[in-house]
């Protein structure tokens, strides 16, 4: 990968091992990338839906399918052959993840 190496997801709360927060770090390495301008649209999608602007919202993403709603996301496998389970994780960790990885963006590419 060109431009140094990847970023590895953390964010406060974040508890390793855990199989909700190891699927967030998954989305956000597979998903998001290095891509600050498509981590604010999903921010954004994000927070719409938390405060209640939008009841909710789905995107499918490279590896997986986010599924929003106020409290919970779903964060299913994109393709199911992998073997992946669906997980479920708080809409506000999910928030807190993206934004502190956006914040990581920043620091890396200024």
């Amino acid at each position: 990968m060109a431009g140094g190496e990847m970023m590895v997801p953390d964010w406060p709360g974040r508890i390793v091992g855990d199989e909700g927060h190891d699927r967030i770090a998954a989305c956000l390495v597979m998903d998001i990338q290095n891509a600050p301008e498509w981590a604010q649209i999903v921010l954004d999608r994000l927070d719409a839906v938390i405060n209640g602007s939008e009841g909710h919202r789905e995107m499918a993403m490279n590896a997986y399918i986010l599924k929003v709603d106020p409290a919970i996301c779903e964060i299913a496998p994109a393709y199911e052959e992998h073997g992946e389970e669906t997980v479920w994780v708080p809409s506000s960790e999910f928030r807190a993840a993206l934004a502190t990885w956006i914040k990581q963006m920043d620091k890396s590419t200024g």
